[in-house]
């Protein structure tokens, strides 16, 4: 009788070789969803700063619109921060949280503004004094928790000086920027409302 060779069976389960090879694609794949997920959050950042930089822009022309000049708020000059004492008394103005009194601004306490509370300026919007508590703000904050930048147009002759380009004049009453990520000029992540 012929007896056939009895054949081996093949050891199961997974190679080195093999399992460095699945670690390593697992390894790329998160490498380029944390990228994707980086740019989608710097996308984000930028819409917000965006957004509350038009909000600004949009609250201080509403004010003009109704009381026919631009809100006084201690500015040296034509530009100004959404933060320290100046930022806070506009901010205080546009909002319609002013004392009452006969040196009222906004003597109607019409809210021009609405933007995005947050407890620390880290992760921007509007920060009242106290995380939150106080009555007055703080300040409002690109998303990147620097001061968004404004310039008014005092004269009332319909041009202020391009803030990113030297000599350039911007036809408008109100500019609203922020330097983005980098806190500088230039880079790409500049945020304006011109």
């Amino acid at each position: 009788m012929k007896t056939r060779p009895v054949a081996r069976r093949a050891a199961s389960g997974f190679t080195l070789v093999e399992l460095l090879v699945v670690i390593s694609i697992i390894v790329v794949l998160a490498a380029m969803s944390f990228g994707a997920a980086n740019m989608a959050m710097t996308k984000a950042k930028k819409l917000q700063t965006s957004n509350d930089a038009r909000a600004l822009k949009q609250a201080i022309q509403a004010f003009n619109s109704e009381y026919s000049r631009l809100p006084d708020f201690g500015a040296q000059g034509d530009e100004a921060q959404t933060d320290g004492e100046a930022g806070a008394e506009l901010l205080t103005i546009l909002l319609g949280k002013e004392e009452v009194s006969d040196s009222m601004q906004n003597k109607k306490q019409i809210a021009f503004g609405n933007f995005k509370i947050n407890k620390t300026k880290a992760k921007g919007g509007l920060v009242y004094s106290n995380g939150g508590s106080g009555a007055r703000p703080d300040g409002l904050y690109d998303a990147w928790g620097k001061p968004f930048y404004l310039k008014l147009d005092t004269e009332y002759d319909g041009e202020l000086e391009d803030p990113f380009k030297q000599g350039n004049i911007v036809r408008d009453t109100i500019i609203v920027y922020s330097y983005g990520a980098d806190g500088k000029v230039g880079g790409g992540d500049d945020i304006q409302t011109w």
